[in-house]
């Protein structure tokens, strides 16, 4: 179990924010290098707290970050994201969590999740939303 702080600046943090290319390669690299690493030892506590106005971002901010990522990439982004979600009360994203996002960009794409995989997200989440987003 781990004690988050709140961060009265969290709302201008959130709006300030961009997801950067290389944080996320840098969470898509560490996922598929070790997939049993606890999602909170990805970042020290300073940038976990940082990095979880991610989490906050609007979809057109999603889709811009994750374009030019191959499926091994997206499925590994998913996992961290859902699996983040649940262990980390500070990512918590609810109907806006990016998995969503990141689900309907691959289904575009022509590369839906394979049963596995929705299986997967759905037992490894508290977030009722996930995959699909609200209906």
């Amino acid at each position: 179990m781990s004690i988050e702080s709140w961060d009265p600046d969290a709302s201008e943090q959130e709006k300030s924010y961009t997801i950067e290319h290389d944080i996320l390669l840098s969470i898509i690299k560490q996922r598929q290098n070790s997939d049993e690493k606890p999602i909170a030892d990805y970042f020290d506590a300073a940038d976990l707290q940082k990095h979880s106005a991610m989490m906050k971002q609007g979809r057109e901010n999603w889709l811009a970050a994750v374009t030019d990522f191959n499926e091994a990439q997206l499925l590994s982004l998913i996992e961290f994201l859902t699996l983040a979600e649940k262990q980390i009360a500070s990512w918590q994203a609810g109907e806006d969590s990016p998995v969503i996002y990141i689900v309907k960009f691959m289904r575009q794409k022509k590369m839906p999740l394979k049963r596995e995989m929705l299986l997967w997200i759905k037992a490894n989440s508290d977030n009722r939303f996930l995959p699909n987003g609200p209906l």
